[in-house]
């Protein structure tokens, strides 16, 4: 991508005057001024297609140009825009890009209000090229004056519109991650837009934004060095600046730790930002010649100088072992040590959400039975430790449930009707006066029943419990051999 904007540059004007090799369509304008040794810039044209590609009888408006390592053949080949970039050395081919739609050599030009005017392809060349994951991003410069931005993804292709304004023929420039700016617009790699700036960000002559690490598609982190409006001139401006909208999100001013001169030079360098601290290096040469340098760290989330970074150096949780049933919560607290360092921020995660899931606070949710390992994790220096998460079905509240007046429908017993009472008690009537009470308690799927004139529990296990039916059967002593008897009830009430 340098090469090409490098090489670009310096052809716009040869290339605007027509040097290339193209078809003999005429079109009803008026021809181009003569040009000394045109022929011989032919000749030397095909000669280089000749030496490099061989065959080149299927490219038209051919035309090439040699950089310092290698040289760049561009034309129309079998119809469809098409160029490469070669090796000096070896005459090998680096990369090459042909586009997916064809091109004829008489193309329309939009002059603005619905009208057009009709031109002949003499020449293109390349002025930005970004290969993507879904396929290729490029600038073309057609006759010289003419912009075409293309877009290739996944064998489909989208482009602009010939516009003669040249206030509208604008170049693509690299963007965040795949993504590029034309003009005020930024586009993802295929093309569609993303949003729309206030105004275009400013690029330097390599191509990437001026002063800016970005951080988003939409904001970067700038810096400014002396005679800015918003930085005088000993100081240096760094800003987290949101192109979306053309206004700073925050705007910190970094006054050296010695007294600048204001013909001073300052250079700044970012030397490292792999967290939320982005460390930078400024260096000052003054007008004699002595050199002085100075470091200073800044949270990039709110623009505040970080003086002394204290490092993790571990992290421990509140509990390692943690039981819980179907839909309960458990609150997880990490402690990030030593207590005074910098970035405390964590990740939480789960092996199985399925299990247990947490969210980014530590709060343990259980979903089902099973096993999770929760393990929480530092931003700064990637340490971890974990909890094993035990979460067990949820049994129902035999309790509440059984509560309540019961019909006896199969059964041996003498009572027909048993009542439950919340607090604790029962009474069991049938026909004529026959009533007896008594005590019970629950303990997991156990019913432990004591009439009033007995002093032993009446161990039952719960077959069955909901909220129309139950069933029991009477256990042994030991409270785990069935007798085989066996009882069901219908709720009354």
């Amino acid at each position: 991508m340098k090469l090409i904007r490098l090489l670009a540059t310096s052809l716009l004007v040869a290339l605007s005057m027509g040097i290339s090799s193209c078809g003999d369509d005429e079109l009803d304008v008026s021809p181009l001024p003569p040009i000394n040794n045109i022929e011989d810039e032919h000749t030397k044209i095909d000669k280089m297609f000749d030496e490099y590609i061989g065959d080149y009888s299927n490219i038209t408006c051919r035309f090439c140009q040699a950089g310092e390592s290698s040289i760049l053949f561009t034309g129309l080949k079998n119809k469809h825009l098409w160029f490469a970039e070669y090796e000096t050395a070896t005459k090998g081919i680096r990369f090459e890009w042909t586009d997916i739609e064809e091109t004829d050599t008489i193309q329309k030009v939009y002059k603005g209000y619905g009208e057009y005017e009709t031109i002949k392809l003499n020449n293109i060349f390349p002025l930005f090229h970004k290969k993507t994951t879904v396929g290729n991003i490029v600038t073309l410069a057609l006759n010289g004056y003419l912009r075409q931005n293309i877009f290739t993804f996944n064998g489909k292709t989208k482009r602009n519109q010939l516009q003669s304004d040249h206030s509208k023929n604008k170049t693509a420039y690299s963007w965040f991650q795949e993504s590029v700016f034309i003009g005020n617009c930024c586009y993802s790699n295929e093309g569609d837009t993303i949003y729309v700036a206030n105004q275009p960000p400013q690029f330097d002559s390599q191509g990437m934004p001026v002063d800016t690490e970005l951080i988003s598609y939409e904001e970067g982190i700038r810096f400014r060095t002396g005679y800015f409006e918003d930085v005088s001139a000993e100081n240096i401006s760094i800003s987290r600046y949101n192109y979306k909208d053309a206004k700073s999100v925050w705007a910190t001013r970094i006054v050296p730790p010695f007294d600048v001169t204001s013909d001073a030079k300052r250079v700044l360098a970012l030397t490292g930002n792999t967290t939320n601290i982005w460390n930078y290096k400024c260096e000052v040469t003054f007008y004699d010649g002595t050199k002085k340098d100075f470091t200073f760290k800044i949270n990039i989330d709110n623009g505040k100088i970080v003086t002394d970074e204290v490092k993790v150096t571990g992290i421990s949780i509140n509990e390692q072992f943690v039981s819980l049933k179907q839909g309960e919560a458990f609150q997880l607290i990490a402690t990030v040590q030593p207590d005074n360092a910098t970035n405390k921020k964590v990740t939480w995660s789960s092996s199985n959400e399925a299990v247990a899931n947490v969210n980014q606070d530590g709060l343990v949710t259980a979903n089902s039975a099973g096993e999770a390992n929760i393990t929480v994790t530092t931003e700064d220096g990637g340490f971890s430790t974990n909890a094993i998460v035990t979460v067990t079905k949820k049994q129902d509240d035999y309790t509440s449930l059984i509560i309540g007046k019961w019909k006896m429908t199969s059964g041996n017993a003498i009572a027909t009707h048993v009542t439950y009472k919340n607090d604790g008690t029962f009474e069991y009537t049938g026909s004529g006066t026959y009533k007896e009470v008594g005590k019970y308690k629950i303990d997991g799927k156990k019913l432990y029943e004591m009439f009033s004139d007995e002093d032993e529990w009446i161990i039952s296990d719960i077959l069955l419990l909901n909220s129309m039916t139950l069933s029991v059967q009477e256990l042994e002593a030991d409270g785990v051999t069935p007798t085989g008897q066996k009882y069901s009830y219908q709720r009354v009430e």
